[in-house]
């Protein structure tokens, strides 16, 4: 709380000094609450792994107790000191202490700067908040500048992200959308890693056991351009979920294909490659189909749509792979269209039109029956429970 003393005196005034004789007349105490959604908003962040730190030109007595009503200051290893103080201390003496430090008070726009400065060399991905001119060095050195809405164009041009209801909990939605979208992008990384490891190795070894061009080049178009660019729309639009906001943050030098993306990668490639030779190998297959064409045609649909099913087991590192599909409408519309699609092209030729004739021809493909698409799509859909099998083996039903 700020506290104005309200006095009179006989003499007159003069400026930073107080007459003898002056009398208090009262006070008047100005308090500024903390936003309950702020309240909230800090803890989530904090939750997160991310260290909240108030730098105010307040005094240190009234910054404490604001920071104490805002959940900052907790535990007696919290620090709260002056900008007098902090620069009492060395940079080496301030980087062993800074993991502690939850309020500077009577803070100098230098401070701001130091402390984004220090906390950089420490390897620390660092977001500053300001709405002065004053604040515009600090933005501007940070990884990530919040200016307020309200502040002045200076801040708001040196800052990478403008804030404009000024308030802490948008802070905490661009963190938690910002995990959502990096998620997002891991997402369709591993599914469609999974679908170029397997053509890669499918279309190298395959004529070393009879088979030659097991995925016509077209095959291999139709994969590059529909799956990724439909693939991306699957997953791009998944929806941010709270677990996000309960995970560490990351290094700056960290990989984006970690050990256990790269451990599911391998293995669902490898089996997406497995059930590739089960089906162009044994004869049961084979016999489910007249002729060679239509063999190899089957091979066609049965990639694409094991890597549709693949889709399902990326949406999830746990066995949640169906939750939230409403909030995702397109991810099923894509999957059928895709579908839809692939039987349009693959029964091209059973319309009575030459660019049909051609559109077949193009892509190698000829019509088969019914039992050639139940196998085709139950051998695809074999990626879910292996991969379910793959996640229970590595504890994901732990930190699911």
């Amino acid at each position: 709380m700020r506290v104005l003393a309200f006095g009179y005196s006989e003499r007159d005034l003069a400026e930073n000094q107080i007459n003898d004789d002056i009398v208090i007349i009262g006070l008047v105490g100005i308090r500024d609450d903390v936003r309950a959604e702020a309240k909230d908003a800090i803890r989530q962040v904090q939750n997160a792994g991310i260290q909240v730190v108030m730098i105010t030109g307040d005094r240190l007595e009234t910054a404490a107790a604001i920071a104490k009503d805002a959940g900052l200051l907790n535990d007696a290893s919290d620090i709260a000191l002056t900008s007098a103080q902090l620069n009492e201390k060395s940079d080496e003496e301030l980087k062993k202490i800074i993991p502690n430090i939850r309020v500077i008070a009577r803070a100098l726009p230098t401070d701001k700067s130091r402390m984004v400065r220090l906390c950089q060399e420490m390897n620390l991905v660092v977001g500053m908040t300001g709405d002065g001119v004053n604040d515009s060095p600090a933005l501007k050195r940070a990884d990530v500048g919040f200016a307020m809405g309200s502040g002045t164009e200076a801040a708001k041009e040196a800052g990478k992200i403008v804030i404009l209801d000024d308030n802490f909990k948008s802070i905490k939605d661009a963190i938690w959308y910002g995990r959502t979208i990096y998620h997002n992008i891991l997402k369709f990384c591993k599914f469609q890693l999974v679908i170029n490891v397997a053509a890669v190795v499918v279309s190298a070894i395959a004529p070393f056991f009879g088979v030659e061009e097991p995925l016509k080049v077209t095959h291999l178009l139709f994969v590059n351009l529909v799956m990724d660019g439909l693939g991306a729309i699957m997953l791009g639009n998944e929806p941010a979920l709270a677990k996000y906001m309960d995970e560490k943050p990351r290094r700056r030098d960290e990989s984006i294909v970690s050990k256990k993306m790269m451990t599911q990668i391998v293995i669902m490639g490898a089996w997406l490659t497995v059930i590739s030779f089960i089906y162009l190998k044994l004869p049961f297959f084979a016999g489910l189909f007249e002729t060679k064409e239509q063999h190899l045609t089957g091979y066609f649909v049965l990639f694409i749509v094991s890597a549709l099913f693949n889709g399902f087991n990326v949406r999830d590192d746990g066995f949640a792979i169906f939750k939230g599909l409403q909030e995702n409408t397109g991810f099923l519309k894509v999957f059928f269209t895709i579908i839809l699609v692939q039987a349009l092209i693959v029964n091209a030729a059973l319309v009575p039109f030459a660019a049909f004739t051609w559109i077949g021809n193009m892509f190698s493909c000829v019509p088969f029956g019914i039992n050639g698409w139940i196998a085709v799509v139950l051998l695809a859909v074999t990626m879910i429970p292996v991969d379910m099998v793959r996640k229970a083996a590595s504890g994901a039903n732990r930190t699911a």
